[in-house]
């Protein structure tokens, strides 16, 4: 079988391994098998999952 691990993924996408392991949690992906590998479809996937933190406030809020 083959896929990636989340130091791959992290690799690919120019991140931590622990912040690929957030976004895995806040898109709801599970590794394919006990390894811990990751079908490589993943990396599309949360390449646009939210990165967290809080979001910015609207500039006519921040300008009073």
């Amino acid at each position: 079988m083959e896929g990636l691990t989340i130091k791959e993924i992290a690799a690919i996408l120019g991140i931590t391994p622990d912040a690929v392991k957030f976004r895995f949690y806040r898109a709801g992906i599970s590794p394919m098998t006990k390894e811990a590998l990751y079908d490589p479809s993943c990396v599309d996937r949360i390449r646009e999952a939210s990165k967290g933190g809080r979001p910015r406030k609207d500039k006519a809020v921040r300008d009073e």
